[in-house]
């Protein structure tokens, strides 16, 4: 096996930012240290860069069908954009399609990455309302399976009746025992289905049909209501919560006095929700920023900063749900026909460092926690996220003085338009490595399509 040097770099390791040097061996990082006298098959000098863990996304949607379009990202143009972005994990939602068995979901995507996937992945499995014929039991029943597949992280949805995915309290109780005694973890997208519903209802009926009126007909209400609900159900059932895309003041909040009264719950937020505040649903042209939950007002975004300096909020995904621009204009005159999301997976690194680490809202090792070592660590991959020796040699290495234009020429997602258009960064990639294999040098992607894993995923005890 052939062995690289990464000499020379700053070198994030727990919490301690020094100069170091890291040897590869293969596809595992060999040693971390003072190296100087260590020669090496290769020698890669990092001399003025940050030496990162690659970026774990937990939160991705390739080939997702959605309010009648598909996400333009599929397992090659969506992982090619994560590896520019520095991401060399994820981990993508598969719905169960109508009348599929639950194994079917990871069936599935094994075929759509097969010869296409450039960066490792895993699967989170979906339960919806008609998969298995309807039969949520038989479902159920297969929780164990999936788990022992290597995905023991299921969604669930508490809206989006209208496309099949909402479960309601006593199914979210079900599906949550199951997972509590198979060793798996719920996921919940967390919004009151029928507060939003009625609220929906009432906007488009009264001709209040504009992109602001999105967040409008979802005020915070409708996002804690339903927190409060799988906060409750987690108390009385046990087992293992993670709330996803969390935007509100208060759901942390909500979060934290739950964990401290013993429940066993994490949040995220999203890369979003941290860089864009509902005014961007004033514009013109507010149908690009349509995500669910919406966008937030300012004091929102102020709280979830202050929340993931301080722990309450456990890591940062991008949400990638990239539906072309024709798709969005489904929803050009009515903002409930709008395919929900934003295309962000190779946003989410560099925005997190230039808004995060640069402007001084959270430390460099802060950082590195919520993009790499927690979200590897809470999905059970235990191979990523850290620069230790004997694990993964998946690594970034980040030009800190670096300043560029973030638009639709610098990225490389496959959509038609961009949301982060003319948002200036601090701090670029300049190379990635996934299992000790360079796959981004510079502007050009060299990794051979196909070489992505499946990440057979375990949950710690």
């Amino acid at each position: 096996m052939k062995t690289t040097l990464i000499r020379g770099g700053t070198v994030v390791l727990g919490q301690s930012v020094a100069p170091r040097d890291i040897l590869i061996h293969g596809e595992t990082i060999a040693a971390v240290g003072e190296l100087g006298q260590v020669r090496a098959d290769k020698t890669v000098d990092a001399g003025g860069l940050l030496v990162l863990p690659g970026g774990v996304d937990t939160h991705v949607h390739f080939n997702d069908e959605f309010m009648n379009t598909v996400s333009v990202h599929d397992y090659y143009t969506g992982t090619r954009a994560a590896a520019f972005g520095g991401a060399t994990s994820v981990i993508d939602f598969s719905n169960q399609a109508p009348g599929a068995t639950l194994m079917s979901t990871i069936e599935n995507k094994h075929a759509e990455a097969q010869g296409r996937a450039l960066i490792d992945w895993g699967v989170h499995p979906t339960i919806t309302q008609h998969g298995n014929g309807g039969d949520l039991e038989r479902s159920i029943a297969q929780i164990p399976a999936v788990v022992a597949a290597g995905s023991p992280t299921v969604k669930v949805y508490m809206t989006y009746r209208n496309e099949g995915l909402l479960m309601e309290e006593p199914e979210l109780r079900r599906i949550l025992a199951g997972l509590r005694d198979a060793g798996g973890m719920m996921m919940v997208h967390a919004e009151d289905n029928d507060l939003a519903e009625a609220s929906i209802a009432r906007y488009v009926e009264s001709g209040r049909t504009a992109a602001i009126h999105h967040a409008e007909s979802k005020p915070i209400e409708v996002e804690n209501r339903a927190i409060e609900t799988c906060l409750r159900v987690a108390q009385e059932v046990g087992g293992r919560l993670f709330i996803v895309h969390m935007t509100t003041a208060e759901g942390p909040e909500l979060v934290g006095r739950a964990r401290a009264a013993g429940v066993d719950v994490i949040a995220e937020t999203c890369t979003h929700y941290l860089v864009f505040t509902d005014d961007m649903l004033r514009r013109a042209d507010g149908i690009k920023w349509v995500c669910s939950p919406p966008l937030r007002d300012a004091r929102a975004q102020d709280a979830l900063w202050r929340c993931l300096a301080d722990g309450r909020l456990a890591m940062v995904t991008s949400d990638d749900a990239a539906y072309a621009w024709e798709a969005k204009l489904y929803g050009q005159d009515r903002f409930d026909l709008v395919p929900n999301g934003i295309p962000g997976i190779e946003p989410r690194f560099q925005l997190l460092y230039s808004e995060g680490v640069a402007t001084g809202r959270i430390s460099l090792p802060r950082f590195v926690e919520l993009v790499s070592t927690t979200p590897a660590r809470l999905f059970g991959m235990t191979q990523k996220g850290a620069l230790y020796p004997g694990m993964d040699a998946d690594i970034v290495l980040l030009d800190p003085t670096v300043k560029w234009t973030m638009n639709g020429q610098t990225l490389h997602m496959a959509t038609d338009w961009s949301a982060y258009e003319g948002i200036e960064i601090t701090g670029k990639i300049q190379r990635v490595y996934s299992r000790g294999e360079r796959i981004i040098d510079g502007d050009a992607c060299v990794a051979e399509k196909g070489r992505g894993r499946y990440l057979h995923r375990r949950l710690e005890l």
